[in-house]
């Protein structure tokens, strides 16, 4: 018999197997980790605010101003004052920051296509089956409601609510 306590601790090294290549991958990336969000949004967002990514990625306009600075200086992105709005400033990326951009989307995927080679398309479906149920019964526990178009909104979410309550400890 498989004890849910197995299962919670595979789910575990799951996350923290996923996190140690993430922070691997970031060693030798100019990105730095947690990075990628913001440039992914700004290449599918070209010329948006950093009030755009905030909302998009569900964190503070603070911490996108900070990471988008480090990102400017790096020579990732551009950042140009909006014509109509001198306090406003648009980002775009710049060639060197698309590249990092896709040389690090190009790792990940060729990560999880190795992840899952040996898993049937009906064996990935039921794990998909099973871990959106899994995530469902947790988002109602949690008392987390809404509509997510892709599981990144979710995960941002989920980021910024862990990152509250650390700073609440804190205060």
């Amino acid at each position: 018999m498989v004890h849910n306590k197995q299962l919670v601790g595979m789910l575990e090294n799951i996350h923290l197997l996923r996190k140690l290549f993430h922070k691997r991958v970031s060693e030798n990336s100019p990105l730095h980790f947690g990075q990628i969000a913001i440039i992914k949004t700004i290449g599918m967002n070209e010329n948006c605010t950093q009030n755009t990514i905030a909302e998009q990625l569900n964190v503070t306009p603070a911490s996108v101003a900070v990471s988008t600075k480090r990102l400017q200086k790096a020579g990732l992105i551009t950042k140009t004052v909006d014509e109509d709005n001198l306090r406003c400033k648009r980002l775009a990326l710049t060639d060197a920051g698309r590249e990092a951009a896709d040389k690090c989307i190009q790792q990940f995927t060729e990560y999880d296509e190795l992840i899952f080679s040996d898993f049937s398309d009906e064996e990935k479906e039921n794990l998909l089956e099973y871990l959106s149920r899994i995530v469902g019964k947790m988002r109602r526990i949690e008392g987390i409601d809404g509509e997510f178009s892709n599981p990144m909104e979710l995960s941002c979410l989920l980021r910024k609510k862990v990152d509250d309550l650390c700073q609440d400890k804190k205060e």
